[in-house]
């Protein structure tokens, strides 16, 4: 009895870490991306101002009022198709730098979805997201830091911007009409509504933004594109972030394995020494 109780014990204490490892596993995994059932059917209503129709001038930015309130009113629009509170944008925000303005709209796509906002820029993050924006590309993220990357050009403004990645940033829009997400070239690609998950990702207090616009690209991409808008959301990771509980997660259960292992061997292996002892005493 005394030479099976430590055994036991072991194994009680690897089944604990296992539920633990387990619990952390469910409690760490990513919430669902926010995609509303009617979204990838969202079709501007004849008739009603949209941005293409109403954008249509070589100015870059395109800020003529004409233009900004047709893309308002397609944000509003796709807004309520997923019963979403109606953007209304506060005194002085076309006076606001383009990139300031692309700042200010993703926050507001995370408060309405009760998702943290990020407030706080990160000069490294600027720098990186200016960086992209001159060469016409996705900004790196930083190895030390965790989080996601936008791109976007040859859009007249910061409103049209934040309307395509958050709303038309599938295949159907990229092939059938509209859309411009150049990682969505097949219905299943990992890159449709990629740009929409990078806003809507989970976000901890380290979480800091960069933006950018230029309308001054290196030459290899300036006579493709017109102008060029950057977002990056990230920061080091949190001690007890997703990324850190599922590697510790998976380190404890690791673990409770190897446990549960060496108490069956040494169980075995005390079941065979008793056998030989009790062959020797007959």
């Amino acid at each position: 009895m005394e030479t099976r109780e430590p055994v036991r014990r072991v194994i009680t204490v690897a089944l604990v870490l296992l539920v633990i490892a387990a619990s952390s596993l469910y409690l760490s995994s990513p919430r669902q991306p926010q995609l509303a059932t009617n979204l990838h059917d969202l079709t501007i209503p004849s008739g009603d101002p949209n941005w293409e129709s109403a954008c249509r001038s070589a100015q870059v930015p395109n800020t003529a009022p004409n233009c900004e309130r047709a893309a308002l009113f397609d944000l509003n629009f796709a807004r309520r198709s997923e019963g979403l509170a109606l953007l209304n944008l506060p005194r002085g925000f076309f006076e606001r730098s383009q990139a300031n303005q692309l700042h200010y709209l993703v926050n507001n796509e995370r408060a309405i979805r009760n998702l943290p906002t990020v407030p706080d820029s990160s000069a490294q993050l600027e720098r990186l997201a200016r960086q992209a924006a001159y060469q016409a590309r996705d900004p790196s993220i930083p190895p030390s830091m965790a989080g996601g990357s936008d791109w976007a050009g040859n859009f007249p403004n910061a409103l049209v911007v934040d309307f395509m990645w958050m709303y038309e940033d599938g295949f159907h829009y990229t092939n059938g009409g509209g859309g411009s997400n150049l990682d969505c070239q097949t219905p299943k690609a990992s890159g449709c509504w990629g740009h929409r998950d990078v806003i809507l990702e989970d976000a901890s207090t380290n979480t800091h933004y960069g933006t950018a616009f230029t309308t001054r690209l290196i030459p290899s991409q300036a006579l493709t594109y017109a102008d060029s808008y950057t977002l990056i959301l990230a920061g080091a990771p949190a001690p007890f972030g997703v990324a850190n509980a599922r590697l510790l997660a998976r380190s404890i259960a690791v673990i409770a394995l190897v446990m549960i292992a060496a108490a069956a061997v040494v169980s075995l292996l005390r079941r065979g020494r008793g056998s030989r002892r009790n062959y020797k005493s007959q």
